[in-house]
């Protein structure tokens, strides 16, 4: 049995509701404990002031709105993160941040463990 303190923590944000359920019970069946999983950028923009993440796994799509805010954040906390999406071509934008796996959808639920705990090594 894992001890509290051995726990890691994964922030998700998917807009997705079957994919989000697939990514909490992937997470949770590996022994992560799971911060939402959130739909929006501000939902993820409060839970990071209450809580710290070991990694997140950001959709870059999430409707009217991207995920850069909260990887821009992620970013300043030092907390590592990769992003997934249907459409990888529009995650390759021109933007201030350094480059982060991204996961193409529909994803292979052991390569998406695997890369999270590269993040976090």
């Amino acid at each position: 049995m894992q001890r509290a303190k051995d726990i890691k923590t994964i922030l998700i944000i998917e807009d997705d509701p079957f994919i989000s359920m697939d990514l909490e019970d992937i997470f949770e069946s590996e022994g992560y404990e799971v911060l939402g999983p959130f739909a929006e950028v501000d939902a993820g923009l409060k839970i990071l002031k209450e809580r710290t993440p070991d990694v997140a796994m950001l959709d870059f799509n999430l409707g009217q709105e991207t995920s850069i805010p909260l990887a821009r954040e992620l970013h300043s906390k030092n907390i590592p993160y990769a992003f997934l999406s249907g459409q990888i071509k529009s995650v390759i934008i021109d933007t201030d941040l350094p480059p982060r796996p991204v996961l193409l959808k529909p994803f292979v639920p052991k390569h998406l463990v695997t890369v999270v705990e590269t993040l976090i090594q």
